[in-house]
């Protein structure tokens, strides 16, 4: 009894050493954590696991650029473990803290260009997006399966396929479904009409969506709404679908 009180006893110590050493391990440790088929991922990273900094990579493959600006995070214990994110784009930090409930993320909003989506997928890059991006989401749980996650306005939209015009307002809210999330795309104003409807997933996903001009002989959107895809009865037809290891 005394030789296995004796080797808890070591084991709680070991591990108490282990749990203390964490937050000095080296930064760049978090680049070997995160999966690979992230739309938004840390590409470098300075300092430690406690305190640090990195940059920030958009889209995968030959679409993928670095964010501007570094993003900045601290680990605390207030008395749970928090981790506080700093960026440029972002009105306010955000935290990210645990309970007994699990981890939750704190509501917080950004602002960022319009040009990011073109990173997304070639679709859109074919687009060349151009405006301002507003980001919100609300404080929630990250296991949560149900519920809204996010939304997407899209503001001031412009095309480099439409330099004449000015395309609207667009929203994407996207809520959660299960280990998935739904997405559902309308038009706030404008004279291009966007709608559609998406699911993604672990294994990828399909967003199929709509595109009418508010004037059907307006030729100003001509050549974008071609871009976009097949039209039938006067109503442009596209799709974006992605899987693990493509996209189409």
């Amino acid at each position: 009894m005394k030789k296995l009180a004796k080797i808890t006893a070591w084991a709680l110590l070991v591990l108490c050493l282990l749990l203390a050493a964490v937050p000095f391990l080296p930064a760049r440790m978090m680049l070997a954590w995160q999966p690979e088929q992230l739309p938004l991922r840390l590409e470098t990273a300075h300092g430690s696991l406690a305190s640090g900094q990195g940059l920030l990579v958009v889209g995968s493959g030959l679409l993928a650029r670095t964010v501007p600006g570094p993003v900045r995070w601290r680990w605390r214990l207030t008395p749970w473990p928090q981790m506080e994110l700093s960026h440029g784009w972002l009105d306010q930090p955000v935290r990210l803290q645990a309970s007994l409930q699990g981890w939750r993320i704190s509501g917080q909003s950004l602002t960022a260009p319009a040009a990011l989506l073109g990173r997304l997928h070639p679709l859109l890059q074919t687009v060349q997006p151009q405006g301002q991006l507003q980001l919100r989401w609300p404080s929630q749980a990250l296991a949560a399966e149900t519920g809204p996650l996010l939304e997407l306005d899209w503001r001031g939209a412009r095309s480099a396929l439409a330099a004449q015009a000015e395309l609207g307002d667009y929203q994407l809210a996207v809520s959660r479904k299960g280990q998935g999330v739904q997405l559902s795309l309308r038009t706030l104003a404008g004279d291009l009409t966007l709608a559609g409807q998406g699911q993604w997933g672990p294994q990828g996903g399909l967003f199929e969506g709509r595109a009418q001009a508010k004037q059907a002989d307006d030729q100003r959107l001509k050549e974008l709404l071609e871009a976009l895809g097949p039209q039938r009865q006067g109503v442009t037809h596209w799709r974006i679908a992605t899987t693990t290891s493509k996209q189409e």
